[in-house]
């Protein structure tokens, strides 16, 4: 079943930072491609129905489908991962319970050659509040155990790869915040008392340590890590111009 959870869950990177975060990622792709012979799905840190980063080489039309239709709502696989922590092969979720809808994903998942699989989650939801998972699917037999070791441990690393990514100091914390609120840069540095060059060289800083395209990109960035919430859009005050 390819684990994409909706259209929106796509992080707009695509996965492309973490070719920058984790050293060795493209060995560990090589080595999840031979596992995952129909392909493999990563995503890392899901807060609300947003990952920090994602990853699938499952077949684009399923994958296309996959979002279109939302089936991570109903999905056993997807279900699993935002609710437990451990490995599993699909097998074992179907020997459970599941309701029509459920075996139909399971169905159409195999017409794609997501026949068996299995994989790893790391739910977190009290502590973190987020979940990440990497699992792996083949058309023609059920895993090894020594395959799911690999795969816990391409995952584990790659979770600590990006759990080591310097922190933003409150200030910075603050500056996103703002941003996020609609104020300008030169409303940032008046509320802080600081220069408006001080502010710009301030969120060229947090623009690379996020590995951000822009600012606008920055505050989309932090607000998938949990760093900053998602806030609703600031209204212009009874001095202010409506923008449009």
């Amino acid at each position: 079943m390819g684990m994409l959870l909706v259209v929106l869950c796509l992080s707009a990177d695509g996965g492309g930072m973490l070719w920058k975060i984790v050293p060795n990622l493209q060995q560990i792709d090589a080595r999840l491609r031979e596992i995952g012979t129909a392909g493999y799905s990563l995503v890392v840190n899901v807060r609300g129905l947003t990952p920090e980063h994602h990853i699938s080489t499952f077949p684009e039309h399923w994958v296309a489908l996959y979002s279109e239709r939302q089936y991570a709502v109903f999905d056993p696989v997807s279900i699993w991962a935002r609710l437990n922590s451990g490995r599993i092969r699909w097998s074992e979720i179907r020997s459970e319970g599941l309701t029509p809808v459920q075996q139909f994903i399971l169905r159409r998942g195999a017409d794609y050659g997501l026949v068996y699989g299995g994989g790893v989650s790391r739910s977190e939801p009290e502590s973190r509040g987020t979940f990440s998972f990497l699992f792996c699917a083949r058309a023609d037999r059920e895993l090894l155990g020594e395959e799911l070791d690999v795969i816990e441990e391409s995952l584990d690393i790659i979770l600590s790869a990006v759990e080591a990514q310097p922190a933003l100091s409150a200030e910075d914390v603050r500056v996103l915040s703002d941003l996020a609120r609609g104020y300008s840069q030169k409303e940032i540095a008046v509320a802080l008392s600081l220069s408006r060059e001080t502010i710009k060289k301030r969120l060229e800083k947090i623009r690379i340590q996020l590995g951000a395209r822009n600012s606008t990109h920055a505050v989309s960035l932090a607000q998938r890590r949990g760093l900053i919430l998602s806030l609703p859009d600031r209204m212009p005050g009874p001095d202010e111009t409506p923008e449009g």
